[in-house]
C-alpha cells in the first residue's frame, strides 16, 4: 500500500505545480510557492531570521530601438514607471540569505513615426517574479546591513487592454494583434537594510535586471509579405530604484 501512495502523491504535487505556474498565472503562482517555503519549519527557524519586504519605487525600462518600415523611420522605447512589490527573505548563514519576490509596474510603450511625426502610447503592465541570492557584509546582530544581490527571474510583458484595441486598428506601418510575453531575466544590484525599532525596518535597493526585449508576440520580420512585424532585438535593461518596508517575524 505504501508503494502506492508515493506515485499519488506525485501525480497531486504535480497537478498543483501545473495550476501554480500555468503560463497565465505564473506571477501568482510564484508568489504562492515561496509563501509556502517561507512557512517551512526550516525558514522559521531560529537563525533563518524570516522577514517580509513591502516595497515601491520606480521602474526605469529602456529598450530604445530605431528602424526602417519601408520608407518610413520608427522609434519605439518603453516610458519609466511607476513599481511596487513584495520580497521574502530568509538567512541561511550569517553572511548568506535567499529571497523570492514579484512585483508589478506599468512601462509604456511609446512609438514614434519621425517621419511624418506621429507619436503613439501603449499601456504596459511588467510582472516580474524572482529568486535571489543575498550577500551581507555583516551578520543580523547589526541594525544596519548592507548587501549585494543577484538572481533570476521571469518578466512578463502583458499590453493593457485597452492597448490592445489601439494596436489592432494601427500599432507601427498597420494594424498588428499583440499579447503578453514572457522573458527569463538575470538581476543584479546592491541595497541596505536596516532594522529600525522591535520587529519593524525599512531596506533600499538599486537593481539592473536584464532580459530579451519584447517584441508583444510579434515576428521580427514579417512571416508573409507585408505582414505585420516588430524589427527589434537584443536586451534590454530595467533598472529599480525602490525603498521598503520591512516585518520581522522573530
Amino acid at each position: 500500500m505504501l508503494k502506492g501512495v508515493a506515485p499519488r502523491n506525485s501525480w497531486r504535487h504535480a497537478q498543483m505545480l501545473r495550476r501554480l505556474f500555468g503560463s497565465k498565472r505564473y506571477p501568482w503562482g510564484f508568489a504562492v510557492f515561496f509563501l509556502m517555503v517561507l512557512t517551512t519549519p526550516a525558514a522559521v527557524a531560529q537563525d533563518a531570521n524570516p522577514r517580509i519586504t513591502v516595497f515601491g519605487g520606480g521602474s526605469l525600462l529602456g529598450g530604445s530601438r530605431t528602424f526602417f518600415l519601408g520608407p518610413r523611420a520608427f522609434n519605439t522605447t518603453s516610458e519609466d514607471g511607476g513599481k511596487f512589490g513584495v520580497r521574502g527573505t530568509v538567512d541561511l548563514r550569517e553572511h548568506w540569505a535567499v529571497e523570492g519576490s514579484y512585483s508589478f509596474a506599468g512601462n509604456n510603450l511609446q512609438v514614434t513615426q519621425l517621419v511624418p511625426p506621429a507619436v503613439r502610447m501603449f499601456g504596459v503592465h511588467v510582472h516580474q517574479v524572482n529568486g535571489n541570492a543575498l550577500y551581507f557584509f555583516n551578520d543580523n546582530n547589526y541594525r544596519l546591513r548592507p548587501f549585494l544581490t543577484g538572481g533570476l527571474g521571469l518578466t512578463r510583458f502583458s499590453p493593457a487592454g485597452d492597448a490592445k484595441l489601439a494596436a489592432a486598428g494601427l500599432f507601427l506601418d498597420q494594424p498588428a494583434i499583440i499579447f503578453a510575453q514572457n522573458h527569463f531575466d538575470v538581476n543584479f544590484g546592491a541595497g541596505v537594510e536596516a532594522k529600525v525599532w522591535g520587529q519593524f525596518g525599512v531596506r533600499f535597493d538599486v537593481r539592473d535586471y536584464v532580459s530579451g526585449i519584447p517584441r508583444y508576440g510579434l515576428p521580427e520580420n514579417p512571416v508573409s509579405a507585408g505582414g505585420p512585424s516588430f524589427p527589434v532585438h537584443g536586451v534590454v535593461n530595467n533598472v529599480e530604484l525602490s525603498a521598503g518596508f520591512v516585518f520581522y517575524f522573530q
